[in-house]
């Protein structure tokens, strides 16, 4: 398999080539702008992402993927770093192959973006990439305010005040909180994986990664792993899990239990990031399962 890197700010990984629409012209183009992208999606474009299953899953600037397929200008892939029982190889999907690139080389020194977002400059483009949370690229060197770093560009600069040297951490649950908590009142986005917006197990993904904890990437597969807990044990930080039919049916939603009956969550289309009190909604009744994956 053919290995590249993702060369825009953020890319969708579409069920198929056709599955991009007129509003999304500007998310698959190079350089994609998701910022637009998201502000001039309607509601019902929105809804469709998920009712007519148009996107998987999205990938970060520098993700690495296989090539697995192609069709003309769209290459199928395979993302490593998003496990899933869909395909052993990694989370698959579509991408415009004009928003890949070659891989980068693989290296142990990596900067890592903490800020929410911020601007990485592509020095010998002279342009600005805007970048995501978790966005990590090679380290080539520091200075006095900024890390220079390798993009499928050439070199990079980004702040120092927000990124840092990537470092292995195994941060506690109340810290897997306080990753989430800095995204309250960011719309839910199906399929997100960014900070232009995450669904229920992107955000529980992302604030495990942000954590040191690589979990699967989706809710059915994330309630299978991790450490069972019972209900009445559940502390900050530990994973909710809610199925259809009071919860004996399948998996469709995941949030943090967030301490004193109250769950951090990306809730769906039309909602926005939010601690909600479950006493009373439909999450008292569907509640399933909890799981553990911080230590």
């Amino acid at each position: 398999m053919k290995e590249y890197t993702v060369a825009v700010a953020v890319a969708n990984l579409w069920t198929n080539p056709a599955a991009p629409r007129q509003v999304d012209a500007c998310i698959i183009s190079n350089p994609a702008d998701p910022s637009a992208w998201v502000h001039q999606l309607s509601h019902t474009d929105r809804l469709e992402l998920h009712e007519n299953n148009l996107v998987q899953s999205q990938l970060l600037f520098g993700t690495s993927v296989w090539q697995v397929d192609r069709r003309e200008d769209w290459v199928k892939v395979v993302a490593p770093t998003q496990s899933t029982p869909k395909d052993a190889s990694g989370y698959p999907g579509w991408i415009p192959a004009h928003q890949l690139a070659s891989p980068l080389p693989k290296t142990e020194r990596l900067i890592e973006v903490r800020a929410k977002q911020t601007d990485l400059i592509l020095e010998k483009k002279r342009e600005i990439v805007p970048v995501s949370f978790l966005t990590k690229l090679p380290y080539i060197e520091d200075t006095p305010f900024a890390y220079k770093v390798l993009t499928p560009y050439g070199t990079g600069i980004i702040s120092k005040s927000a990124s840092s040297l990537w470092t292995t951490r195994a941060a506690s649950g109340k810290e897997l909180l306080k990753y989430g908590e800095q995204f309250l009142g960011l719309d839910y986005l199906w399929g997100g994986m960014s900070s232009w917006g995450y669904d229920c197990s992107g955000f529980s993904y992302n604030m495990h990664l942000a954590g040191g904890y690589t979990i699967p990437r989706d809710a059915s597969a994330q309630c299978l792993q991790g450490s069972s807990i019972q209900l009445n044990q559940a502390e900050p930080g530990d994973l909710l899990f809610f199925a259809y039919d009071k919860g004996k049916g399948r998996v469709h939603h995941v949030g943090f239990y967030y301490g004193n009956g109250q769950m951090l969550h990306a809730p769906k289309t039309g909602r926005r990031i939010e601690v909600l009190n479950m006493a009373g909604t439909v999450y008292e009744t569907e509640l399933c399962a909890v799981r553990r994956y911080w230590s």
